[in-house]
């Protein structure tokens, strides 16, 4: 297994930095773009077929959806522990930074969070001239992951932990998600539907569009029959939060579902006309409650 738990940017790639960045694997920031950016990315954990991998370093999403698809297997994940928290901020500090802003998932969705907020105290007890914050994004995925890039590419411009956090605040409220499922199954198999709505649903072909509100909940916004009419609702429904804006930017989110998230990026790029467009694998936080095939759009609007 891979020994590295969490990726820390090199000190070269931000060195006007007052504020480290972090934030956790859900986000689904992209590689490359977290080390442009600087951003410390701490992994969940899956436990499967009674092995622990670190997402998106033992094991990509990719890999576990298709698992989930061919083998049957049911996943689990877990937050980051207490320990990693502390060494990932204690890791920020060592590097020369005057502070640390984690961003977290939800704290309705996972006890990260709560988890980050004792490490940060733990953490200061030995670094008492820096300040570690934890921010609730109250989001996931990459809705999460854009109030990190946003907050990160404040701390590139060698802004004050506040102004930091104020850039989290605002984007915190332009951002969001929609996504369709591919099947019930999951669902039923963790009893978050009865068996006749689960039968009844796969026989009508059933998609349900799920987002997440304001208090960080996951919750339902349509059920439509069939992928295309799946794939418009999402994108109506990402039109609708963003109209009248002035810069907008997407992620087109998939659960090795690549046909469908290009159909995806093709109708928002027509109807949405983004000035920039990520990819990300849809997190497997909560992929292994939806399952494979999970289609979804994640945006940023200025």
């Amino acid at each position: 297994m891979n020994k590295r738990r969490f990726s820390v940017p090199q000190p070269s790639l931000n060195e006007q930095a007052k504020v480290a960045v972090v934030t956790d694997s859900v986000a689904q920031v992209p590689v490359d773009l977290a080390r442009q950016l600087g951003i410390t990315v701490i992994p969940f954990t899956v436990q499967m077929d009674g092995r622990t991998y670190l997402d998106g370093i033992d094991i990509e999403p990719g890999e576990l959806y298709h698992r989930m698809r061919q083998d049957h297997v049911s996943p689990t994940t877990a937050a980051p522990s207490l320990g990693e928290y502390q060494r990932a901020f204690s890791s920020c500090l060592h590097g020369g930074t005057q502070s640390a802003f984690c961003i977290s998932l939800s704290s309705k969705l996972s006890s990260g969070y709560t988890t980050a907020c004792y490490a940060a105290n733990a953490t200061q007890q030995e670094f008492s001239d820096r300040v570690i914050q934890v921010f609730d994004s109250r989001q996931a995925t990459i809705s999460q992951g854009f109030v990190a890039i946003a907050a990160a590419r404040a701390a590139m411009q060698g802004k004050s932990l506040e102004e930091v956090r104020q850039a989290a605040e605002d984007a915190k409220q332009r951002v969001g998600f929609a996504a369709a499922l591919e099947t019930l199954e999951y669902l039923a198999r963790g009893g978050r539907i009865g068996k006749a709505a689960f039968m009844a649903g796969s026989l009508l072909k059933i998609k349900p569009i799920l987002s997440i509100d304001d208090e960080g909940v996951v919750a339902p916004l349509n059920r439509v029959r069939g992928e295309c009419h799946a794939l418009q609702c999402i994108v109506e429904y990402v039109a609708h939060k963003t109209a009248d804006c002035s810069t907008l930017r997407l992620a087109i989110m998939e659960a090795d579902n690549p046909d469908h998230a290009a159909q995806l990026e093709e109708l928002a790029l027509q109807t949405l006309r983004p000035v920039e467009i990520l990819h990300s694998e849809f997190t497997p936080v909560m992929g292994v409650h939806a399952g494979p095939g999970v289609v979804g759009l994640g945006y940023y609007y200025e």
